[in-house]
């Protein structure tokens, strides 16, 4: 399928790593141009040589409003222009489990999209429409707690899909779409569910074993449905929570 991507340009926080980076991957295999950020320098540095000279990309902190928004602005610049906004920051649930955790979760995972969003959406409206797409967590749907870790990671994500749900609509007549996709359990070397496996073996292993494939997903797998949300073949999709888990929710809906 020719997803229509060519030429479009988008913009994607989070993606010197992980799922950010496979978007940026399969944006770029589409032909598009893309601005990534991330906090880490270095990591934003080794991103953009990987991607090559159709990525762009700056360390920038998605928990600094001021600082995400002027980030997105540049890029629009560097860019030509946004059709697709990625927006994938998170706190992983605010760790440790305190109030101040609580408010940094609710700070990058949620007012980082507000404002990268807000700031990204006159560009989009001057491309003449375009798409949203909201990294999310199968947590927001149903009960997946990790030991130890912070409860708000599930409440914030589910905050995002109330918040895209009626961003899509609320922009629906001026041609930008707006969805989440929440994965499941994904395997990144390195990655968290790689250090699961080293440190929680027990853990890992049953969750694995609801798995109905005997498998976790990968970033690239992720990545195909962010491409196609993204894309002018989703056109009638917006406001919608689509789940990329290989069956592991037990939802019936």
């Amino acid at each position: 399928m020719d997803l229509e991507l060519s030429g479009k340009r988008a913009i994607i926080t989070a993606a010197s790593r992980g799922i950010g980076f496979a978007v940026a991957e399969r944006f770029v295999a589409e032909g598009m141009r893309v601005a990534l950020c991330a906090r880490g320098e270095e990591g934003v540095d080794a991103a953009v040589a990987a991607l090559g000279p159709a990525a762009v990309g700056e360390a920038v902190d998605a928990g600094d409003s001021d600082a995400l928004a002027a980030w997105v602005d540049r890029a629009a610049d560097a860019l030509g222009g946004i059709d697709v906004v990625v927006s994938n920051a998170s706190a992983l649930g605010g760790i440790p489990p305190t109030a101040e955790g609580w408010r940094r979760s609710f700070d990058v995972d949620v007012m980082s999209a507000v404002t990268v969003i807000d700031a990204a959406l006159p560009h989009l409206r001057v491309s003449g429409g375009g798409a949203i797409v909201q990294l999310g967590t199968i947590t927001s749907v149903e009960y997946h707690h990790y030991p130890g870790g912070g409860l708000s990671y599930g409440a914030v994500k589910a905050a995002l899909v109330n918040y895209i749900a009626q961003l899509g609509r609320a922009q629906a007549a001026v041609g930008i779409r707006a969805n989440v996709v929440s994965p499941g359990p994904v395997f990144i070397e390195g990655g968290s569910w790689d250090r699961i496996m080293t440190n929680k073996p027990d853990y890992y292993a049953a969750n694995l074993a609801r798995q109905p494939s005997g498998r976790f997903g990968t970033a690239a797998e992720v990545a195909n449905v962010v491409a196609f949300l993204a894309s002018p073949a989703a056109s009638w999709i917006t406001g919608q929570n689509i789940v990329v888990d290989g069956g592991f929710t037990l939802r019936i809906t």
